[in-house]
């Protein structure tokens, strides 16, 4: 019994030992096509818009406007004896804030901030350090306590910043 047409061509090239490769090749630019959608899906949710700082003459200078005083900078260091409380001017001092027992006291942060940022006139920005052994909890009360004190807004614009090598 003969075959004809598409039968005998297939059967040809299955005696002659060759694939058909258009299943295959077919499957493979689908997925192509998939895996492009999908990346630039993936990638356009990965940006993150970031504002670098200013680089200018003007940012660059210490003071640009003399007649004004320079803006303290408050910085809270977070490590595993407690809290910290430092500014850009040493001659200002520090607050070392330790820990109750195995708690840290975020009450008594809230106080010292409030009463830090009333002494020096400060804005609403602070940053905060902490340590890398420290739990993402830990920071987190710190940033709340940082917050606001008695219904009145202390700290709502916080930066974090990555502890150096010699620590906080």
């Amino acid at each position: 019994m003969a075959r004809r047409g598409h039968d005998a061509e297939v059967d040809e090239a299955e005696a002659s030992g060759e694939l058909n490769l258009v299943p295959y090749l077919d499957i493979i630019t689908t997925l192509v096509i998939f895996l492009i959608f999908t990346f630039q899906v993936i990638i356009e949710f990965r940006l993150i818009e970031l504002l670098p700082p200013a680089y200018s003459a003007q940012a660059r200078q210490a003071n640009p406007n003399p007649d004004e005083e320079p803006e303290i900078q408050l910085t809270l260091f977070i490590h595993s004896q407690g809290y910290k409380l430092v500014t850009d001017q040493p001659d200002l001092g520090t607050v070392d804030i330790p820990k109750r027992g195995d708690d840290y006291d975020t009450g008594r942060l809230t106080q010292e901030l409030d009463r830090v940022k009333k002494s020096l006139s400060l804005s609403e920005s602070l940053i905060i350090t902490a340590s890398d052994d420290l739990e993402y909890q830990v920071v987190v009360a710190a940033m709340d306590a940082a917050r606001e004190y008695e219904g009145r807004l202390l700290f709502p614009d916080v930066l974090l910043a990555k502890a150096s090598a010699g620590g906080g």
